[in-house]
């Protein structure tokens, strides 16, 4: 799993959301989507399960399709 912010990124502009958006979608703050995507100071790790989603709704999931 390359969860690396700058990945985090890629898939949800793929996706089609705004970081307002995805912190929406996924029931967070906008500060803390930001950290998510952050590659300096504070570090919010991407879990696991918010990952796949990305990759889901990206169009990327190795094994699923979104439907």
């Amino acid at each position: 799993m390359n969860n690396q912010p700058s990945e985090v990124k890629r898939l949800r502009v793929k996706a089609g959301l705004t970081q307002s958006k995805a912190a929406e979608l996924f029931g967070m703050s906008l500060s803390n989507w930001q950290r998510k995507e952050s590659i300096t100071g504070r570090v919010v790790p991407i879990t696991a399960s918010e990952f796949i989603l990305l990759q889901l709704m990206a169009g990327e999931h190795p094994d699923y399709v979104l439907c």
